[in-house]
């Protein structure tokens, strides 16, 4: 691990110096507490008294770094979930949670090294990071630990959690094949997001299985948001009126397709079967309910605070975390 000796060698600069740079005091002049910084910077260097902090002080803190979050995105209850599972596991061990928040916007302006210094965070659950993100390189690379929810990425301090995205979009694509579906379209996410590219991968797979050709333009994004769902399936339907079923990447996009269906003059499910996946709270509660993948995110923000931990303590040697996943059956699945 790189410690402020190697840059004092490097700069050729004492020890004390760089300390006092590296922890921004006044007396240090600009250019050679740039110089320094730049360095550690390079070295991928990370003060251990953050890591020391979140550990040991009387103010111990589990952090989430929460990116991309949008007015709409509440809806889905999924963060809150999230964190309430950070939260019920810090409970247990005397810590405290603080939420931070970045954007890919800010990802440009600052590092995040300089944010987790500026912050004094020493190992972070992040949530929402996408694939084209400029923080993930980083993250893979750092020496801080980090817990990344929803995202498999590899890295010598980098832990995922989630559930088989691709296994479980193939297990709702071959619930409506089961019920005799075979002209089967699919409302899709971010296409930046990893957790879009598996369950699109699941939706393939399950069609391959038992022949059913796949065709690309019966894929519409949603970007998770019911607005865009409405607008997609809206057109979607209407240019290929003979697709039974839509398999809809997250539920606020099935909510979207309900909407959009009624408005068409059509039922779910006896014109249209759908299948949601996240079982949010609303899903259970629209009519018909909404047969969708359940996922639990307050057992994955549990596990999460809980993996971090142990990642800080150096108590942990685990690479990828994968929560278990289940269909629910409800109504808005039509045998044909």
């Amino acid at each position: 691990m790189v410690t402020i000796k190697d840059i004092a060698k490097i700069a050729n600069i004492s020890v004390t110096t760089v300390s006092r740079a590296l922890n921004d005091f006044d007396d240090v002049n600009i250019n050679t507490k740039h110089k320094i910084q730049q360095i550690a910077k390079d070295l991928g260097y990370f003060p251990n008294r953050s890591a020391q902090s979140l550990a040991k002080s009387q103010s111990q803190t589990l952090v989430i770094i929460l990116s991309g979050l949008l007015r709409d995105g509440g809806k889905d209850n999924i963060v809150y979930r999230t964190l309430a599972g950070m939260y019920q596991y810090a409970e247990t061990v005397n810590y405290e949670v603080n939420l931070f928040t970045t954007s890919s916007a800010h990802q440009k302006e600052k590092s995040y090294f300089n944010f987790c210094r500026e912050h004094n965070i020493g190992g972070a659950i992040l949530q929402g990071i996408r694939l084209d993100d400029l923080y993930l390189e980083e993250i893979v690379n750092s020496s801080m630990p980090c817990v990344l929810i929803d995202i498999d990425m590899q890295g010598h301090n980098v832990c995922g959690v989630s559930i088989n995205n691709k296994q479980a979009s193939e297990d709702a694509v071959a619930h409506l094949i089961k019920a005799n579906h075979r002209n089967i379209g699919m409302i899709a996410g971010i296409k930046e997001a990893y957790v879009s590219i598996e369950r699109e991968k699941g939706y393939i797979c399950a069609l391959s299985k038992v022949g059913i050709p796949y065709r690309s333009e019966w894929v519409v994004p949603g970007n998770f948001l019911e607005d865009e769902a409405y607008k997609q399936v809206t057109a979607i339907l209407r240019r290929y009126p003979e697709i039974t079923a839509l398999f809809c990447a997250s539920d606020m996009m099935a909510i979207g397709a309900y909407r959009a269906i009624k408005d068409l003059g059509k039922k779910v499910p006896e014109d249209i079967s759908i299948v949601g996946f996240d079982n949010i709270p609303f899903s259970e509660h629209i009519s018909p309910s909404l047969t969708t993948i359940d996922q639990d995110f307050f057992l994955m923000g549990h596990e999460a605070a809980k993996e971090l931990l142990a990642m800080i303590e150096g108590k942990s040697e685990e690479k990828k975390i994968v929560m278990t996943h289940k269909l629910l059956d409800r109504g808005s699945v039509r045998a044909i």
